[in-house]
C-alpha cells in the first residue's frame, strides 16, 4: 500500500462451518458495501464475516509506512490454530509487523454481533440498481402475504443425528424436483407442504421437504436456531430484505423491533444461537428454490427445504421448459 492512499477490500467467508471476526492491526474499516449491495458507510474496529457472506471496505494507509497484521479470528471459538493471520505492507516498509496481534472483541459475545449486525443498513442515497419489484427499498407498508417459521435443530432418527428444519430433516430424492414437478407435479417424489412451513412436525423425520410461497406475494421468513453455533441460511435465486434479529424466541411481538424503512438486500443472513433471524423475501422468480444452512455439516445431515414458486403463466421467457434432448430417469 501507498502512503495516503484509499483502497477497497472485498471480504468473503467461503469457509463451511466457522464465523469469523476480520481486523487489520492500527487500521479503521470503513464498510461500504455487502452482498451487492451499497450500506451506510461506518467506521469499524473489526467486522464479523460469517459463512457465504462478503463485505467491501475502504481502508486508508494513513500509518507511518510499516507492515501491519491481518487477523482473522473464529467466532464462538479459543482454538488458536484457526486463527488466519497475514500482513498488511506499506511501499518502502523495513519494519516487520510486531507487538501483539490487534484484538477483536470477545468471540462469545453475542450482544456485540447482534448490534453490529442491527447497524448495517442501507444506504438509500446511493444511486445504485434497486431489487425487484422496481425500485423498492422500503418495505414499511408492504402486505405480507405468508409467514415462513423454521425452526433448525437436531433430532435422532432411526439412531443416527440428523439436523431438521421444523423437525424435518432433507432426504434428497432420487428423481430430480424440477423433472418430478414438470411431468407429474411432483407426484411419487414429493408432496407439496407436506410439512408445516411454520411449526415443527409432531415426530422427527427423513422427507422431501417442499413449501410452496405465492408468486409475487411478499413473504416473511423467520429462522430460528436452537443450536449452540452460528448459523448461516441462503435462498438461491432472491436476495432479501433482512429486517430483525433478536434473542430468544421469535413471537408476533417481535415484528415491532423490526427495522422496516432501511433493511440491507443481501442473500445469506446469520442466525445466532439461541435467536433468531427474520427476512422479507418478494417470489417474483418461478422455479424451484432450494432454502438452506450455509454450513456444510448443517446443510450435508439435511437442514435445508424447497420452496416452489409457481407462476401459471406458461410464457417460457418466465421459466423456460426442459429442452427436447433432456435425458430422463429410467
Amino acid at each position: 500500500m501507498s502512503k495516503g492512499q484509499t483502497y477497497l477490500l472485498r471480504i468473503s467467508n467461503v469457509g463451511t462451518a466457522w464465523s469469523f471476526n476480520f481486523r487489520i492491526q492500527n487500521h479503521k474499516l470503513l464498510l461500504v458495501e455487502t452482498e451487492g449491495s451499497y450500506v451506510n458507510q461506518i467506521d469499524l474496529d473489526s467486522l464479523d464475516v460469517h459463512v457465504g457472506q462478503s463485505y467491501s471496505v475502504l481502508v486508508t494507509a494513513n500509518q507511518n509506512p510499516a507492515d501491519y497484521y491481518i487477523v482473522a479470528s473464529p467466532k464462538m471459538s479459543l482454538n488458536n490454530s484457526l486463527v488466519g493471520i497475514a500482513v498488511l505492507h506499506y511501499d518502502n516498509s523495513t519494519t516487520q509487523a510486531n507487538g501483539p496481534l490487534p484484538i477483536g472483541p470477545d468471540p462469545f459475545d453475542l450482544e456485540f454481533s447482534i448490534n453490529q449486525a442491527k447497524s448495517i443498513r442501507w444506504n438509500l442515497t446511493a444511486g445504485a440498481a434497486r431489487p425487484n419489484p422496481q425500485g423498492t427499498f422500503n418495505v414499511t407498508n408492504v402486505t405480507i402475504s405468508q409467514t415462513f417459521i423454521l425452526e433448525a435443530s437436531t433430532a435422532t432418527i432411526d439412531q443416527v443425528s440428523f439436523h431438521t428444519v421444523n423437525n424435518v430433516s432433507y432426504s434428497t430424492p432420487k428423481t430430480p424436483l424440477k423433472l418430478a414437478d414438470h411431468f407429474s407435479n411432483g407426484s411419487g417424489v414429493y408432496e407439496l407442504d407436506a410439512y408445516s412451513k411454520n411449526t415443527s412436525n409432531v415426530k422427527a423425520v427423513r422427507d422431501v421437504f417442499v413449501a410452496s410461497a405465492l408468486h409475487k406475494e411478499w413473504a416473511e421468513i423467520v429462522v430460528k436456531n436452537t443450536l449452540t453455533n452460528i448459523d448461516s441460511w441462503h435462498l438461491d435465486g432472491y436476495s432479501f430484505f433482512v429486517v430483525g434479529y433478536g434473542e430468544g424466541e421469535w413471537k408476533e411481538e417481535s415484528r415491532s423491533s423490526y427495522n422496516l424503512f432501511d433493511p440491507v438486500v443481501r442473500s445469506t443472513v446469520q442466525v445466532f444461537p439461541g435467536g433468531w433471524s427474520a427476512v422479507y423475501v418478494y417470489p417474483d422468480n418461478p422455479g424451484m428454490w432450494n432454502l438452506r444452512s450455509q454450513n456444510l455439516k448443517s446443510w450435508y445431515l439435511g437442514e435445508e427445504l424447497y420452496v416452489r414458486v409457481f407462476d401459471p403463466n406458461p410464457n417460457p421467457a418466465k421459466e423456460k421448459p426442459p429442452p427436447q434432448n433432456l435425458l430422463l430417469c429410467g
